[in-house]
Protein backbone atom coordinates (compact mmCIF):
# COMPACT_ATOMS: atom_id res chain seq x y z
CA UNK A 1 0.00 0.00 0.00
CA UNK A 2 3.28 2.24 0.40
CA UNK A 3 3.55 2.50 -3.23
CA UNK A 4 -0.10 3.31 -4.04
CA UNK A 5 -0.07 6.32 -1.14
CA UNK A 6 2.68 7.53 -2.37
CA UNK A 7 1.63 7.37 -6.11
CA UNK A 8 -1.87 9.33 -4.76
CA UNK A 9 0.04 11.73 -3.44
CA UNK A 10 2.30 12.42 -6.44
CA UNK A 11 -0.50 12.61 -8.59
CA UNK A 12 -2.03 14.76 -6.61
CA UNK A 13 0.81 17.53 -6.19
CA UNK A 14 1.70 16.84 -10.04
CA UNK A 15 -2.32 17.92 -10.25
CA UNK A 16 -1.28 20.74 -7.94
CA UNK A 17 1.18 21.89 -10.12
CA UNK A 18 4.26 20.62 -8.06
CA UNK A 19 6.88 18.48 -9.27
CA UNK A 20 8.94 15.62 -7.09
CA UNK A 21 9.88 17.39 -4.11
CA UNK A 22 13.53 17.36 -3.37
CA UNK A 23 15.56 19.79 -0.56
CA UNK A 24 18.37 19.81 -2.82
CA UNK A 25 16.50 22.26 -5.48
CA UNK A 26 15.11 24.88 -3.02
CA UNK A 27 17.63 26.71 -1.13
CA UNK A 28 15.22 27.30 1.88
CA UNK A 29 17.13 28.30 5.20
CA UNK A 30 15.65 31.75 5.97
CA UNK A 31 12.15 30.53 4.89
CA UNK A 32 12.41 27.14 7.06
CA UNK A 33 13.08 28.81 10.28
CA UNK A 34 10.08 31.52 10.00
CA UNK A 35 8.36 27.97 9.49
CA UNK A 36 9.15 27.01 13.03
CA UNK A 37 6.32 29.25 14.56
CA UNK A 38 3.97 27.76 12.22
CA UNK A 39 4.88 24.58 12.77
CA UNK A 40 4.76 24.41 16.57
CA UNK A 41 1.04 25.57 16.37
CA UNK A 42 0.15 23.62 13.35
CA UNK A 43 1.38 20.35 15.36
CA UNK A 44 -0.33 21.42 18.22
CA UNK A 45 -3.48 21.35 16.00
CA UNK A 46 -2.91 17.92 14.50
CA UNK A 47 -2.87 16.04 17.87
CA UNK A 48 -6.07 17.74 19.08
CA UNK A 49 -7.87 16.83 16.33
CA UNK A 50 -6.39 13.33 16.47
CA UNK A 51 -7.67 13.28 20.16
CA UNK A 52 -10.96 13.98 18.64
CA UNK A 53 -10.56 17.53 20.88
CA UNK A 54 -11.66 21.30 19.61
CA UNK A 55 -9.46 22.88 22.90
CA UNK A 56 -6.54 25.24 21.20
CA UNK A 57 -7.40 24.98 17.88
CA UNK A 58 -8.14 28.65 17.23
CA UNK A 59 -5.94 29.71 19.53
CA UNK A 60 -2.95 27.56 17.20
CA UNK A 61 -4.73 28.43 14.07
CA UNK A 62 -4.63 32.56 15.00
CA UNK A 63 -0.97 32.13 15.50
CA UNK A 64 -0.61 30.22 12.56
CA UNK A 65 -1.82 32.86 10.49
CA UNK A 66 0.12 35.47 12.08
CA UNK A 67 3.10 33.86 11.67
CA UNK A 68 2.35 33.08 8.41
CA UNK A 69 2.07 37.08 7.56
CA UNK A 70 5.82 37.45 8.42
CA UNK A 71 6.90 34.79 6.08
CA UNK A 72 8.94 35.86 3.25
CA UNK A 73 8.87 33.71 0.14
CA UNK A 74 11.29 36.07 -1.89
CA UNK A 75 14.57 34.38 0.16
CA UNK A 76 13.78 30.70 -1.55
CA UNK A 77 16.14 30.08 -4.37
CA UNK A 78 16.79 27.24 -6.93
CA UNK A 79 13.90 25.08 -8.89
CA UNK A 80 10.95 25.21 -6.55
CA UNK A 81 10.98 28.92 -5.48
CA UNK A 82 7.85 29.67 -7.58
CA UNK A 83 5.87 26.71 -4.90
CA UNK A 84 6.86 28.75 -1.79
CA UNK A 85 6.32 31.84 -3.31
CA UNK A 86 2.63 30.68 -2.88
CA UNK A 87 2.53 29.39 0.83
CA UNK A 88 2.50 31.79 2.60
CA UNK A 89 -0.95 33.14 1.45
CA UNK A 90 -1.93 29.42 1.08
CA UNK A 91 -1.30 28.69 5.01
CA UNK A 92 -2.71 32.07 6.22
CA UNK A 93 -6.30 31.44 4.24
CA UNK A 94 -6.68 28.36 5.64
CA UNK A 95 -5.46 29.24 9.16
CA UNK A 96 -8.28 32.04 9.04
CA UNK A 97 -10.92 29.41 7.92
CA UNK A 98 -9.46 26.96 10.59
CA UNK A 99 -10.25 29.74 13.45
CA UNK A 100 -13.81 29.34 11.77
CA UNK A 101 -14.56 26.04 12.88
CA UNK A 102 -17.43 25.41 14.55
CA UNK A 103 -16.93 21.02 15.30
CA UNK A 104 -15.05 18.98 14.69
CA UNK A 105 -15.82 18.10 11.04
CA UNK A 106 -15.61 21.70 10.09
CA UNK A 107 -12.09 22.31 11.58
CA UNK A 108 -10.87 19.07 9.93
CA UNK A 109 -11.64 20.11 6.79
CA UNK A 110 -9.85 23.28 7.30
CA UNK A 111 -7.34 21.27 8.65
CA UNK A 112 -6.89 19.72 5.33
CA UNK A 113 -6.97 22.91 3.60
CA UNK A 114 -3.89 24.08 5.85
CA UNK A 115 -1.96 20.25 5.30
CA UNK A 116 -1.72 21.10 2.05
CA UNK A 117 0.95 23.53 1.81
CA UNK A 118 2.41 22.74 5.49
CA UNK A 119 3.13 19.25 3.90
CA UNK A 120 4.56 20.35 0.73
CA UNK A 121 7.01 22.53 2.95
CA UNK A 122 7.74 19.55 4.84
CA UNK A 123 8.22 17.35 1.84
CA UNK A 124 10.33 19.50 0.35
CA UNK A 125 13.00 21.05 3.17
CA UNK A 126 13.01 17.65 5.59
CA UNK A 127 12.48 19.19 8.81
CA UNK A 128 13.96 17.38 11.26
CA UNK A 129 11.87 15.27 13.85
CA UNK A 130 8.48 15.09 11.61
CA UNK A 131 6.75 12.94 9.35
CA UNK A 132 4.53 13.59 6.58
CA UNK A 133 1.51 11.44 6.38
CA UNK A 134 -0.89 10.44 3.60
CA UNK A 135 -4.12 9.06 4.70
CA UNK A 136 -5.58 6.98 1.58
CA UNK A 137 -9.08 7.28 3.59
CA UNK A 138 -8.51 10.67 4.15
CA UNK A 139 -7.28 11.23 0.84
CA UNK A 140 -4.88 14.21 2.67
CA UNK A 141 -1.67 14.60 4.00
CA UNK A 142 -0.38 15.82 7.53
CA UNK A 143 2.73 16.61 9.23
CA UNK A 144 2.93 15.08 12.70
CA UNK A 145 5.73 14.33 14.91
CA UNK A 146 6.75 11.02 17.18
CA UNK A 147 6.40 7.50 16.07
CA UNK A 148 3.08 6.87 16.13
CA UNK A 149 0.64 7.76 13.53
CA UNK A 150 -1.79 9.83 14.82
CA UNK A 151 -4.54 10.13 12.08
CA UNK A 152 -6.45 14.04 12.33
CA UNK A 153 -8.99 13.23 10.03
CA UNK A 154 -10.77 10.52 11.73
CA UNK A 155 -9.17 10.71 15.29
CA UNK A 156 -10.07 7.39 17.72
CA UNK A 157 -12.26 5.90 14.83
CA UNK A 158 -9.43 5.38 12.20
CA UNK A 159 -6.07 6.93 14.39
CA UNK A 160 -3.80 4.63 13.00
CA UNK A 161 -4.79 4.93 9.17
CA UNK A 162 -1.68 6.57 7.24
CA UNK A 163 1.51 5.30 6.02
CA UNK A 164 4.96 7.82 6.25
CA UNK A 165 5.34 9.28 2.88
CA UNK A 166 8.53 11.93 3.85
CA UNK A 167 10.39 11.84 7.24
CA UNK A 168 10.85 9.77 9.97
CA UNK A 169 9.19 6.10 10.29
CA UNK A 170 6.36 5.76 11.82
CA UNK A 171 3.89 3.21 12.76
CA UNK A 172 0.79 2.63 11.67
CA UNK A 173 -1.61 0.97 8.57
CA UNK A 174 -3.00 2.30 5.17
CA UNK A 175 -6.08 1.23 3.63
Amino acid sequence: MRISATLTLLASLVLLGYSSPSPALAESKSFDTAMKPILEPYLVVQEALASDKMEGVKKAAKAIARAAKKLDASTVTGEHKDHFAKLPQKIQAAAAELTEAKDLESAREAFKKLSRPVAMWAQMTEPEGVSVVFCSMAKGSWVQSGADIRNPYYGAKMLACGEVISGAPAKGHSH
